[in-house]
């Protein structure tokens, strides 16, 4: 027992402070170390964050040169070089391939057209203190898909295809209606380029057609009181030839039994569609738009493409009947004009409409419409509806105030949207135009699988 420590022994505190600094040291140690790796972590996160931002400028512009699968590259390139910094190392790679799911459908193949670019990234950074880890570098890899056209959401398309005489004017070989027969391959064109169920599309045709109850065909058409003159009974006709659907395909390829087919098949004989009458913009407008509302799918962007060759000259002779339409009102003194306030209202609620002026000329201009009967003289007079033998009829009395069916079309369509055919021939590429136009949207990124 040590003096002046009863019952016990001291002991003595330094080998534990010794311990304890052991402990301080190796936690010191670890914690630099931790800090340290973090710093490399760090700049690798770093290295990733610029990388990703390259791959998605690089994928979002090389799209907008789709389907040119060498010159989406040639543009992605430039963009990932743009967006490397100085102080790392980028490379890349670049795949086009087909979208699963799009409004259009042309055929894709990934190395003639592809409507998708793949941009994969890659770079490696040295480490310092990870180093210490046995870990001399981190790998940091990044991919993005871009695509255009590549638009998924769902659209309503209406197409107002004008049948009225002069789409027969000259007449063709063997009787065809050689404007009419370029207005159904334009349609047709459209329909093979839009994929349904995504787009679904229905056809309005302006004079309305004739049908019967076993045959959904347009009958020949019969002006009820000589050329030029239209009788206002609407009982055998309509304005809409087929309601929207999305049933005009099968397999990829157009239905031959399909009702939008059927109706833009070429030739008199065969056609569903046939020549005939006179022509009235603002109540073809408003059947279109009465079957995006009636037919369409709710929250889904509606279309109206709307193909004339010539200038308004009657009002809504076949809504004449009608309260709603009433003889000699603003639709007969005015029919460009009040297509041009129909179209406005049915853009103002939302519907984007495409005009087509067929070999319109620019200085056509609009002419009145009104009704005629031939008295017992035998004489063109006056009359009224709904007494026997009163016709309307297009009058040369110009519309007041004047516009040309050009400016009509122009003013009808969403800005940027009219289309001009000077002359008379084929319409496949403004419909594929449009059919492009309505089914791209702009570039976008996508994800894995679209």
């Amino acid at each position: 027992m040590d003096a002046g420590f009863p019952g016990g022994t001291m002991r003595s505190g330094r080998g534990e402070r010794g311990q304890i600094l052991i402990v301080v040291v190796l936690a010191m140690l670890a914690l630099l170390g931790v800090a340290a790796f973090a710093i490399d972590v760090g700049y690798a996160y770093y290295a990733k964050r610029q990388l990703q931002s390259a791959t998605d400028a690089a994928a979002l512009a090389g799209a907008q040169d789709l389907p040119t699968a060498a010159i989406a590259t040639a543009t992605a390139a430039s963009y990932a070089a743009a967006n490397t910094p100085s102080n790392l190392t980028f490379d890349f790679t670049y795949q086009t391939a087909c979208t699963n799911t799009s409004v259009i459908s042309t055929g894709c193949n990934p190395n003639v057209n592809p409507n998708q670019l793949t941009v994969t990234g890659h770079s490696s950074t040295n480490t310092w203190f990870a180093q210490l880890f046995g870990l001399d570098h981190f790998d940091v890899r990044t991919h993005a898909n871009a695509c255009s056209p590549c638009k998924a959401n769902p659209v309503d398309v209406v197409v107002v295809i004008d049948r009225t005489g002069s789409m027969c004017s000259p007449t063709g070989a063997g009787g065809t209606c050689t404007d009419l027969d370029n207005a159904k391959d334009g349609v047709r064109t459209m329909l093979g380029i839009l994929n349904p169920p995504y787009a679904q599309v229905g056809m309005v045709a302006f004079p309305p057609v004739q049908s019967t109850a076993t045959s959904p065909c347009a009958g020949a058409y019969n002006s009820l009181g000589g050329n030029g003159f239209d009788g206002y009974d609407t009982a055998t006709r309509g304005y809409v030839t087929d309601a929207i659907n999305g049933t005009f395909k099968t397999g990829g390829v157009l239905d031959p039994a399909s009702g939008l087919y059927l109706h833009t098949v070429d030739g008199p004989a065969t056609s569903c569609i046939q020549a005939g009458g006179n022509t009235s913009y603002s109540e073809a407008l408003r059947q279109a738009q009465t079957e995006l509302d009636t037919n369409g799918r709710p929250n889904v962007p509606d279309f109206i493409v709307f193909l004339t060759d010539g200038e308004a000259n009657i009002g809504s002779v076949y809504g004449a009947a009608d309260p709603n339409y009433p003889q000699n009102n603003a639709d007969d003194r005015q029919p460009c004009h009040t297509a041009v306030n129909v179209a406005s209202a049915e853009k103002a609620a939302g519907t984007t409409i495409y005009s087509i002026g067929y070999a319109l000329g620019s200085s056509v201009y609009c002419t009145a419409g009104d009704f005629h009967m031939k008295n017992a003289q035998g004489n063109w007079v006056a009359c009224t509806l709904p007494t026997a033998g009163c016709y309307h009829y297009a009058s040369n009395t110009l519309e007041s105030p004047a516009i040309t069916s050009f400016a009509a079309l122009s003013q009808i369509a969403s800005p940027g949207n009219f289309y001009n055919k000077p002359a008379a021939g084929q319409l496949n590429t403004i419909f594929a135009a449009i059919a492009t136009d309505i089914g791209s949207g702009s570039s976008r990124l996508v994800e894995d699988g679209f």
